[in-house]
């Protein structure tokens, strides 16, 4: 780790009267505890990032795929 890291650390964990690994530790606790609850299933490939042109600024995932769905519905509607 990058010794400004480090000291960026240490003045973090003294504004909390802690030490280094005290104040690790309490994260790291902390992650763990908000972290117990499942995590469904989250469309995650960068490969795919922009490789459809939405029209739409931004979105989430499931904005983006619904504006794909209804493009491909309307495209496989015009071609029956």
């Amino acid at each position: 780790m990058p010794p400004q890291k480090l000291a960026r650390l240490d003045r973090r964990a003294a504004e909390l009267g802690q030490d280094r690994s005290g104040y690790v530790r309490g994260l790291v606790d902390r992650d763990l505890e908000n972290s117990s609850a499942p995590r469904g299933h989250v469309f995650a490939s960068e490969d795919l990032v922009g490789c459809v042109e939405t029209g739409i600024k931004s979105g989430d995932n499931a904005t983006v795929r619904k504006t794909i769905r209804q493009r491909l519905k309307a495209q496989y509607a015009a071609n029956r």
